[in-house]
């Protein structure tokens, strides 16, 4: 019930951040995309869940979240929930709204299993602002559910697993799933939206910083990284 009042509260409060833009100090600055608490130092992480909301509050606030919501079932012990919210960089905001930053001021954005979240629209629309706010030469990675993979749990047999990719494991408008991507299909996206230089990655391999860090999920995720390069513009 509490998540659901949360969630009624972040409609509510959303329009009024549509145009905000976040000041940066400069150097070098990465952007985690649909971060939910899958952070680590030196990022910048926007998330329009609603335990980034409380980002940050006293720590018997968050323990009451905590306990009132489903963190528990995906995050841990309560201690690693409250060092999360209360250690790193958030930026409660929702990703349909674009991000927060001003044009050609982000070096790297990482945005892992958030794009599946989104309709074909406007998930072509959250990577147009992605690519808005990079640098020239800046450079994204873009981690989504492997529709081959999830094909292949199908024809194996496993069902529903399979399915589950495709409609979500939980309840909540945030984890439902509307769309899927081999990478033919997402090499089109990104190159629709202007991105060169698209490649399938490894697991923890690529030019991104940190992925020994960020990336997770090896076997069912697919990895692309894609370039903001200046033959691209305009």
């Amino acid at each position: 019930m509490l998540s659901q009042l949360i969630d009624q509260c972040n409609s509510l409060i959303g329009w009024t951040k549509k145009s905000r833009r976040v000041h940066l100090n400069g150097g070098v600055v990465k952007v985690n995309a649909g971060s939910s608490l899958s952070v680590i130092e030196g990022w910048i992480n926007v998330d329009g869940s609603p335990h980034v909301l409380f980002a940050g509050w006293p720590s018997p606030v968050l323990k009451l979240l905590y306990k009132l919501s489903d963190a528990r079932n995906w995050c841990g012990e309560t201690e690693t929930y409250l060092r999360q919210l209360k250690r790193y960089d958030f930026v409660h905001h929702n990703l349909e709204y674009g991000l927060p930053f001003s044009d050609d001021s982000v070096d790297f954005v990482y945005t892992s299993h958030v794009l599946e979240h989104f309709f074909l629209e406007s998930a072509e629309n959250v990577l147009r602002d992605i690519y808005r706010v990079l640098k020239i030469g800046g450079r994204c990675r873009v981690c989504v559910p492997d529709l081959q993979y999830t094909y292949l749990l199908y024809a194996q047999g496993h069902k529903e697993e399979a399915l589950s990719y495709f409609f979500g494991h939980r309840n909540g408008e945030f984890n439902k799933h509307r769309y899927m991507y081999d990478f033919e299909l997402l090499a089109a996206l990104l190159e629709k939206v202007g991105f060169r230089s698209i490649e399938r990655c490894a697991y923890q391999q690529g030019l991104v910083p940190d992925l020994d860090r960020l990336d997770d999920r090896p076997e069912e995720t697919l990895y692309v990284e894609c370039v903001k390069s200046p033959d691209s513009i305009g």
